[in-house]
């Protein structure tokens, strides 16, 4: 064996134990990434979730969620801050454990959850359900900024949804609600021009549908975006309860 053929196994021999190493990184790199259910194409660098969808990195993310099954019935959730109104957790037979208001006594009633987030785009998610009473109906309304931030409302009785801000309303959109079923809401508002305008989206739909892929409203407005905490109000003007499930707060 002549220098040279020793020279090279003596450098093969050395790094050996680099590439074992190598390897033990890259498998439990892949495995942390199994474990989120996303696959890994090194070539392309491309992550995808278990949809084979790819997952960016400006994904919304979750910031509070709620659905109130791990919580005692008949208690108040901690996780709420009521400000007015006897909301308790109760069991419906269709969804589980939910967040009730009872149908009396009649007024406006509402609580706040979440973190306060100012810097972010957020996205309030969350189901509700109502009946009517002869010729009087529910609200309901939801809001992002605190109490007196951005609010969507719901009027069953004038068949719309109003979109205001301080009082000031911004939006009126025709809209007819059914009565005796659950319903899916999304309500989302991102800064734009530094802060100093304001896009704001927001869809309906029956749950047992899918969701449609269209927003009812995605619109810019010349709004000052503050952020905050989010609200959500019944208004059981109807003498019915007002039911609420899976509440979530979204950021991005």
């Amino acid at each position: 064996m002549n220098n040279i053929q020793t020279f090279i196994m003596i450098f093969q021999y050395r790094l050996r134990p680099l590439a074992i190493l190598g390897c033990i990184v890259c498998l439990g790199c892949e495995q942390k990434f199994y474990k989120k259910g996303y696959d890994v194409e090194i070539a392309g660098s491309t992550i995808t979730d278990e949809t084979g969808l790819p997952v960016s990195p400006s994904e919304w993310t979750v910031e509070f969620s709620e659905d109130f099954s791990r919580i005692e019935v008949g208690s108040e959730p901690e996780s709420l801050f009521i400000l007015d109104g006897a909301y308790t957790v109760q069991t419906d037979q269709d969804q589980g454990e939910i967040l009730a208001l009872p149908g009396s006594p009649v007024g406006d009633f509402g609580l706040l959850f979440g973190p306060r987030i100012k810097d972010k785009a957020l996205e309030l998610r969350f189901s509700f359900f109502s009946t009517n009473k002869g010729r009087r109906k529910p609200s309901i309304a939801a809001g992002i900024g605190g109490i007196r931030g951005l609010r969507l409302r719901l009027n069953p009785a004038a068949k719309n949804l109003v979109l205001s801000s301080e009082e000031k309303i911004l939006k009126t959109l025709p809209f007819l609600w059914t009565a005796g079923q659950w319903w899916s809401v999304r309500f989302q508002m991102v800064p734009e021009d530094s802060f100093q305008s304001t896009v704001v989206k927001y869809k309906l739909w029956p749950k047992l549908e899918e969701e449609p892929s269209s927003w009812l409203v995605s619109e810019k407005f010349s709004l000052e975006y503050k952020g905050g905490k989010c609200a959500l109000w019944g208004f059981p003007y109807a003498s019915t309860p007002i039911l609420f499930d899976d509440l979530s707060i979204h950021s991005k």
